[in-house]
């Protein structure tokens, strides 16, 4: 696991670029108000974000291979859809995990949430939130859209306490890490 950087930023835009929903969004649709960019604008966007360091994430690796990314910011720096602050100090939020689909099932999300609560600890955050999509739900949204935000049952099995159901799609999850 390795963190966000300029140093990692080849990294990331190949893992990016392995699935076509992430390389329209670029994770940005947290992190700017309605009408982001994607694409290409979206990828120039994110890397400006990573140089003036406005953005946090990890980056999960096999053998050399960046193969999933977690994306974990202050609260307050998502100003995007989805991520409703609770208004408490110190509050930061897991709102994206994308794993290539080879991947998946490994525990490589629970291994970038638990390195994601460590992160976030160390750089002062009080309480995670997280809004992963009920078990019930996951065949509204296309499969790659659904593990977008992560499963419950991951969460719950490293601590998370659900607090509210935060829409008709996502669970709302919290872990203090005070």
């Amino acid at each position: 696991i390795k963190p966000l950087s300029t140093e990692t930023w080849s990294d990331f835009t190949s893992l990016m670029q392995s699935d076509t929903q992430c390389a329209e969004c670029w994770c940005l649709n947290h992190r700017l108000p309605s009408g982001c960019p994607t694409g290409l604008a979206a990828r120039e966007k994110m890397r400006i974000l990573i140089e003036e360091k406005e953005v946090k994430g990890l980056l999960a690796y096999n053998d050399g291979e960046c193969i999933g990314w977690l994306s974990i910011d202050p609260i307050s720096k998502l100003v995007g859809h989805d991520c409703i602050s609770t208004g408490k100090v110190g509050e930061w939020a897991i709102h994206c995990i994308f794993v290539k689909e080879n991947y998946r099932g490994k525990g490589i999300s629970k291994h970038l949430i638990e390195n994601a609560i460590q992160y976030a600890h160390e750089n002062g955050a009080k309480l995670i939130s997280a809004f992963p999509i009920p078990e019930e739900n996951r065949g509204k949204f296309p499969v790659n859209e659904a593990e977008f935000s992560g499963r419950f049952s991951t969460f719950q099995k490293l601590g998370f306490k659900q607090v509210e159901n935060f829409s008709e799609f996502y669970q709302r999850v919290e872990l203090q890490v005070e």
